[in-house]
């Protein structure tokens, strides 16, 4: 080996550069986060806080090779009002027929104001297979193990280990909520009105991860409505009417929540920006996925690194 390596010593030089540079550009690229700086007008909207989906043009940055928005500061109505309870109600019944709705919406109301009050980041699409294998180097039992699908099979624990990770969290269901439906309360990420081409459910396996564009919320985050449920931080638990600021949920209890619809789902109610699923945190199947979420640092930070 000695006299092969003195004799190849070119070789062995340029396997060297080469393993240094790959090195240099898979550190850079997923573990030390690219930020572009935001524009200050921009920044300052997201610290002051937005009254009206309008308000908002979508900041998209890259962490560590990971895609995520920016979401400003602002209040919303959590849950779902009379009003659109009504539009849940038909879809339910459509849904059931003859032997009318057997869902209860019990869990969505009351529809209480909620303020979030730190701007924060949100990845654009779910965690894909290729995200979570490249970064556990592992991957779980997916049953659709397609690098560009959203990785699935993925119990509660398993999602909160890597968004850890990458420095990163679950968001907490206000933080989703509100990244999905914004100040203006909206039913779906898109709208008031149910469209069928903009949502991704009745399929027979899950599609790949940002196919609809135009389904996007208000802040630009991919299928949310439809496609995987995700996993949220909290403790299930039931609303109250009060209003609340930067809510986490209850302190513990027996379930978590997924948040979205899935892939799976046959009806329009199911895949509404307020729908709740709750489920036992070691639940893992192929219809549940996730996202991850970054804080912003405090104001002062914040301010010196964008």
């Amino acid at each position: 080996m000695y006299a092969y390596l003195t004799k190849n010593k070119r070789c062995v030089a340029v396997l060297l550069v080469t393993t240094a540079i790959l090195g240099f550009v898979l550190y850079t690229r997923l573990i030390i986060p690219k930020i572009l700086p935001v524009p200050e007008q921009q920044m300052n909207l997201a610290l002051s806080g937005v009254q009206a989906n309008a308000e908002w043009e979508p900041v998209l940055r890259s962490f560590g090779g990971v895609d995520m928005l920016l979401v400003p500061t602002g209040c919303f109505q959590k849950g779902t009002t009379l009003e659109q309870l009504e539009e849940a109600i038909a879809s339910c019944n459509s849904y059931y027929g003859a032997f009318g709705c057997q869902q209860s919406f019990e869990n969505e109301q009351p529809a209480h104001q909620v303020c979030l009050t730190q701007p924060y980041w949100l990845d654009q699409i779910p965690v894909t297979n290729a995200q979570y294998w490249l970064l556990t180097l592992g991957s779980p039992d997916s049953a659709y193990p397609d690098l560009n699908l959203p990785v699935q099979s993925i119990t509660w624990q398993q999602a909160a280990d890597y968004c850890e990770m990458r420095n990163a969290r679950l968001p907490t269901e206000a933080e989703w909520e509100f990244a999905a439906r914004g100040p203006d309360g909206l039913i779906y990420p898109f709208g008031n009105e149910y469209d069928i081409n903009l949502v991704t459910l009745r399929k027979i396996s899950p599609p790949p991860a940002a196919q609809i564009p135009e389904g996007a919320s208000w802040v630009g985050a991919m299928d949310m409505s439809g496609g995987m449920g995700e996993w949220v931080a909290d403790w299930y638990g039931l609303y109250s009417a009060d209003p609340t600021t930067d809510p986490s949920g209850p302190a513990n209890g027996d379930l978590r929540i997924v948040r979205g619809g899935t892939w799976f789902a046959h009806a329009a109610y199911f895949v509404r920006t307020t729908f709740r699923e709750p489920l036992p945190p070691e639940t893992a199947t192929s219809s549940y996925g996730f996202r991850c979420v970054r804080s912003i640092p405090p104001l002062n930070f914040f301010r010196r690194i964008y």
